[in-house]
């Protein structure tokens, strides 16, 4: 159960306040003194709003865009993030369409691993579908695949990245190099797709980094 003392201990990071969190509860500043108080019960439909707003990160320096925070329920003593499934694939292979929709489900994360593994904002977490072979044997046809949209900037740490191509988008492995600063893009599956290597980083456009997977075992 959330207690008042999280609430508090919540709005003493940077960038929270009661303003803030009364403007995402849907209520005035004085309802939300009431609350911290005690004063006024905490309503079981009004959690899931304040560990959204409390859990969301704040928008990056230099004007950089914060994206929507994920619905945050709590189930028994655990919090999870629901995520975005899109219906968009990634390519491990020649590449694929994906376009701007809203997502297709949702899949609950718990909010503790998230922070382990993710560098920010929960709300740069979105889960897609691989498509294709080029990846085999570390990404798989139908694999769902974690990408951590606050990762993109490989130099800072190898492994494999959601990019944006002609074709659409693509996994694959992004290495810098960090004497000069240029790109390899990498295929697992080396027998049958080459790397693309010497490139400049304007040359490929990086969505994010994978940091997990999901795999069905059997049909």
């Amino acid at each position: 159960m959330l207690t008042i003392a999280q609430i508090r201990e919540g709005l003493a990071r940077p960038g929270k306040s009661q303003k803030g969190l009364a403007a995402a509860m849907g209520v005035d500043t004085s309802t939300v003194s009431r609350l911290l108080a005690g004063k006024r019960p905490l309503r079981a439909h009004e959690i899931p709003v304040i560990l959204g707003y409390l859990e969301a990160g704040s928008a990056a320096a230099g004007g950089g865009r914060c994206r929507a925070m994920p619905e945050i329920v709590q189930i028994g003593g655990d919090r999870f993030a629901m995520l975005p499934v899109y219906d968009a694939m990634v390519s491990a292979g020649p590449g694929a369409e994906a376009e701007e929709t809203p997502p297709a489900t949702r899949i609950a994360f718990r909010v503790d691993w998230l922070k382990r593994v993710a560098r920010g904002n929960l709300g740069d977490l979105v889960v897609l579908t691989v498509d294709g072979d080029s990846m085999e044997p570390t990404l798989r046809q139908g694999d769902s695949v974690l990408v951590d949209m606050g990762q993109q900037r490989p130099g800072q740490k190898d492994g494999i990245y959601v990019i944006r191509t002609d074709g659409g988008l693509q996994a694959k492995r992004v290495a810098v190099n960090p004497t000069n600063g240029r790109v390899s893009v990498i295929s697992d599956n080396k027998d049958l797709y080459p790397a693309f290597v010497d490139l400049s980083p304007a040359e490929i456009q990086v969505i994010g980094r994978v940091i997990w997977l999901g795999r069905q075992v059997g049909t």
